[in-house]
């Protein structure tokens, strides 16, 4: 089972790691929810809509 709590250098290499997984994949849902939503308003103004057109509903 891996550590957190081995000694200085296999737990900073640990620790590395792990940021630089975390870093990979935060960019690759960035990315990927960019995409879609990119997709979602190419759809939408082939179908006619534009969200500049669109009212916003008022709260209360």
């Amino acid at each position: 089972m891996r550590s957190w709590w081995l000694n200085g250098r296999a737990s900073a290499k640990l620790i590395e790691h792990a940021a630089t997984t975390n870093q990979h994949w935060q960019q690759r849902i960035a990315a990927a929810r960019k995409n879609h939503t990119k997709q979602t308003r190419k759809k939408l103004r082939k179908m006619g809509i534009y969200f500049k057109d669109l009212i916003r509903c008022r709260w209360p």
